[in-house]
């Protein structure tokens, strides 16, 4: 299966890519397409061009940042428009760092939002993480 990859205002980024492709080769998923955003406009049209070629989509970066540009502001801004319900939100702890990441879920849409850090990405990345994603796109 395929899916995509947006880092937004991201450091580390090869290390975060090598990271997030060999745990995710774990479930047979590989990355389509990787873009980067650095203003939410930008992270805006890149989620949408990325939504629309693969179901997962997975953004790393931003959740360390504070006021407009933070992502989880940005995301909370977005979602207030749209049709996803609160239920369809889901925050992941972080066991090695302080900023947690979150799973958004329309239909068999999902965006996966990480930390830049390889580190926590890894530790996010958990078991049941993987089993989620792998029960929703039926790759078990």
């Amino acid at each position: 299966m395929k899916s995509n990859l947006v880092f937004y205002l991201a450091r580390k980024t090869s290390y975060c890519e090598k990271a997030l492709k060999k745990t995710l080769s774990q479930i047979n998923i590989e990355l389509n397409n990787i873009c980067a955003s650095t203003t939410p406009i930008m992270l805006g049209e890149k989620l949408t061009d990325a939504l629309s070629t693969c179901n997962l989509v997975f953004i790393i970066g931003g959740l360390g940042f504070s006021g407009e540009n933070r992502l989880s502001d940005v995301l909370s801004r977005a979602l207030a428009t749209s049709k996803v319900q609160i239920t369809d939100v889901k925050k992941l702890s972080n066991p090695v760092g302080k900023n947690c990441g979150y799973l958004i879920r329309s239909g068999r849409q999902l965006l996966v939002a990480l930390p830049d850090n390889p580190e926590e990405l890894k530790a996010m990345l958990s078991q049941e993480l993987k089993a989620y994603i792998a029960d929703l796109y039926g790759l078990n």
